[in-house]
């Protein structure tokens, strides 16, 4: 997990946040929810069959540093603790753990709504009709004891409006 921003170290206006959204001295108002589910490339699932759960004991599960707890929760929303004992292989970061699903490396957990394009052009492919949405989400967060400039507001109002129109087109 990224540590929240401290407004008075960073010296920024807004900030966009993944956690619970309940911050000590910080505003939040919500961007998108956390929903996961396993990914990988249309030439894994085919070299590998992967059609049920158990067959995740076949390919290297692939997580990313940042988001440790992404198959662990999902298993455990699937019902599936067991299928932990695959340790699979760990990157620093989500960009490197969905590029290497990209490649054939093997299953991802995927947040859906940042890996849209892929899913949409059929680069990753979400596997078992399994989504689950976890209790964190994406926020833009500001200080409390800083009130929101008109030009800060126009930016969130922008903001939403393209994560509105990334949804819509997504559904």
């Amino acid at each position: 997990m990224v540590a929240p921003i401290d407004f008075e170290k960073d010296k920024v206006d807004l900030a966009v946040q993944f956690g619970a959204g309940n911050w000590p001295g910080v505003e939040t108002e919500l961007l998108f929810k956390d929903l996961i589910q396993p990914v990988c490339s249309p030439k894994l699932i085919k070299s590998a069959r992967l059609s049920e759960l158990d067959d995740l004991k076949k390919v290297p599960l692939l997580h990313s540093h940042y988001r440790r707890t992404d198959w662990p929760d999902w298993l455990m929303a699937v019902k599936r603790p067991d299928l932990l004992a695959n340790e699979g292989i760990s990157f620093p970061s989500s960009v490197l753990t969905y590029q290497a699903a990209v490649e054939g490396v093997g299953v991802a957990v995927g947040q859906l709504f940042l890996l849209r394009n892929e899913i949409q052009d059929g680069t990753l492919v979400p596997l078992f009709n399994a989504p689950f949405e976890r209790p964190m989400a994406h926020y833009v967060a500001w200080p409390k004891q800083r009130p929101l400039g008109r030009k800060a507001r126009s930016f969130i109002h922008w903001l939403k409006g393209q994560i509105a129109e990334s949804l819509a087109a997504a559904s």
